[in-house]
């Protein structure tokens, strides 16, 4: 009797679509030499070669892999049937990965969040730690990342997101600075933008430089809360969409120095997130992003 692994099964396919280990492995959040192993481990079990073995190459089926894969698939999509028809029973699902900036989590979907598991109980969310917005589009073009929010220019947009909002741009410093600025002389204030280097600093500067702004004199904080806090200090002008004005400037210290063309916000869900719950997902997310911060 065989003694294969359902797991197994699923790296096997996994593989067979992506093309290769390292895919797969990015795919499935799982190490390459997991992968490795997974597979001839398989292969011990079955007997067989899946793939040929050529270096540096796409992974190509044997005529046996080629046998194995249907059968696979048939496998795979009678268990699903079987799903389907216990859906009203007990089952375990594994939480989504879910990327939600901190200033969009805690102003927009953390006070909506008790209603939408009382909706959806079954439905649960592990939200990932803050991430560069490199390391966020690299995990949504790897698979690593079921749903995420971010708020980009419009020609940064992740493939396969939708447009939930669109969001005023500007920069932003104390209400008291009367004067009115042209992009020369607000190059010359002081700014304080996000970590340097950072692909949202890059997305900010290439943004201002688009309008004829070019910053002199940078210093650097990741954090827009305290960002907000050192513009209020008049320590320096800070570029920022509005919602993180209106949210962390309650006395209304700064005001809109120099307008800039608005970021759009965008959701992505992964294609295999489950329909219904990527649709519950779409309804709350769209809701929460619409509603004001509580």
């Amino acid at each position: 009797m065989y003694s294969f692994t359902f797991r197994q099964i699923e790296i096997f396919l996994e593989i067979c679509q992506v093309g290769n280990f390292s895919g797969a492995a990015a795919r499935l959040d799982v190490s390459q030499p997991a992968v490795s192993n997974a597979i001839h481990s398989l292969e011990a079990q079955l007997g067989i070669s899946l793939f040929e073995r050529r270096r540096g190459a796409s992974c190509v089926l044997t005529a046996e892999g080629i046998a194995f894969q249907e059968c696979a698939r048939q496998f795979v999509a009678r268990c699903e049937g079987i799903g389907r028809v216990s859906r009203t029973g007990r089952r375990r699902r594994r939480p989504l990965r879910v990327f939600i900036g901190a200033h969009l989590l805690e102003d927009y979907i953390r006070p909506l969040l008790s209603e939408f598991y009382e909706e959806h109980p079954h439905l649960q969310m592990n939200f990932l730690p803050e991430k560069c917005r490199d390391q966020i589009l690299q995990d949504i073009h790897g698979g690593r990342i079921d749903v995420a929010v971010i708020t980009v220019p419009p020609d940064e947009r992740p493939p396969g997101s939708a447009l939930v909002g669109v969001i005023p741009t500007g920069i932003y410093g104390l209400r008291s600075r009367r004067e009115k600025f042209t992009a020369d002389t607000i190059s010359m204030l002081p700014f304080v933008l996000p970590t340097a280097g950072s692909r949202l600093t890059a997305s900010m500067l290439r943004h201002l430089e688009q309008h004829g702004v070019h910053p002199r004199n940078i210093s650097y904080c990741p954090y827009h809360d305290v960002r907000v806090r050192l513009a209020c200090r008049g320590k320096g002008v800070i570029f920022a969409v509005q919602s993180v004005i209106d949210n962390h400037d309650p006395r209304g210290q700064l005001r809109l120095l120099f307008p800039a063309d608005p970021w759009e916000r965008r959701l992505y869900i992964n294609s295999r997130v489950e329909p219904t719950s990527a649709t519950a997902i779409a309804s709350f997310v769209t809701r929460a992003m619409g509603s004001a911060p509580r």
